[in-house]
């Protein structure tokens, strides 16, 4: 049976956990699951939900492990990686599930000229909620997602895809930087949008109340990833904020060239054309 331990089993830490010992192999669990924390209600909740086996918030227990994952907001996912490898074997893996990989990689590159330490992989599996926390957590967040492989470390890189392909995941492999920039515009950009809406609905509720009364199924749409914790996705801005400044900058260009074609029907037909042509295709 694999020893895997999750730093941090909130709703991506808890959601893993309760995959991995819902796996069985000859009949027998494939995995047993140890949860790292510093909130001990929320490690007796991830326990009674079936999330892990056992749990402790002192990193010296994550010892004996043959793979760490790590689960915490991105800036903290390398002092993580620090910490917990003092106490792990050199044949151990560790790994995480952050939303930026190019800043972590480089910082972890940095702490591995301790040749004692054990080898990084990075991850990014592509799934999860606007909601946070073990309480939210559910077994089959991960089913069919993509998850993104930024690490080829061999044996160690093979270990942590197996993992993921156990809960029913398909691997992506690219490069830390390419990851960085396809994400930039495909998850972080729509939050930046989703936070900036959401920020003008409430400058606009406060003038008039009747607003509120008015939200139509497009209005829930753009602004559900609004609900996101704040706490997770700052350090995500932060982290990658030279390929998102590039974007936002290009999204805001967008928009005006929207508002200069409003009264140009053949232009403006044109442009809300085009994602229909890209649906049919």
């Amino acid at each position: 049976m694999k020893k895997v331990a999750i730093i941090g089993v909130g709703l991506m830490g808890g959601s893993l956990g309760m995959a991995l010992r819902n796996i069985k192999k000859n009949s027998l669990r494939k995995y047993e699951i140890l949860g790292i924390g510093r909130n001990i209600e929320s490690l007796r909740l991830a326990k009674a939900k079936g999330a892990v086996d056992r749990y402790s918030s002192d990193i010296k227990d994550i010892a004996g492990s043959d793979i760490a994952v790590i689960c915490l907001p991105v800036d903290m996912v390398a002092g993580a990686y620090k910490e917990a490898a003092k106490y792990l074997s050199k044949e151990a893996v560790v790994t995480d599930i952050g939303s930026v990989k190019f800043n972590i990689e480089t910082k972890i590159n940095e702490f591995k000229k301790n040749k004692s330490y054990p080898d990084f992989v990075g991850c990014h599996p592509m799934a999860g909620t606007e909601q946070s926390g073990i309480k939210s957590a559910k077994k089959n967040l991960y089913d069919n997602a993509r998850v993104i492989i930024t690490g080829r470390n061999g044996k160690s890189t093979k270990a942590v895809a197996g993992m993921w392909k156990d809960v029913g995941c398909e691997i992506v492999y690219m490069t830390a930087k390419e990851h960085d920039e396809i994400v930039a515009f495909t998850s972080h950009l729509p939050h930046i949008i989703a936070f900036s809406f959401y920020n003008m609905f409430l400058t606009k509720h406060k003038k008039n109340g009747n607003v509120d009364k008015v939200k139509a199924g497009s209005f829930e749409s753009i602004t559900r990833v609004a609900k996101s914790s704040p706490d997770i996705w700052m350090p995500i801005f932060l982290n990658n904020k030279k390929n998102l400044i590039t974007l936002t900058e290009e999204f805001c260009s967008l928009l005006k060239l929207f508002v200069k074609q409003i009264d140009n029907k053949k232009s403006l037909e044109k442009i809300l054309r085009k994602s229909i042509k890209n649906e049919n295709k």
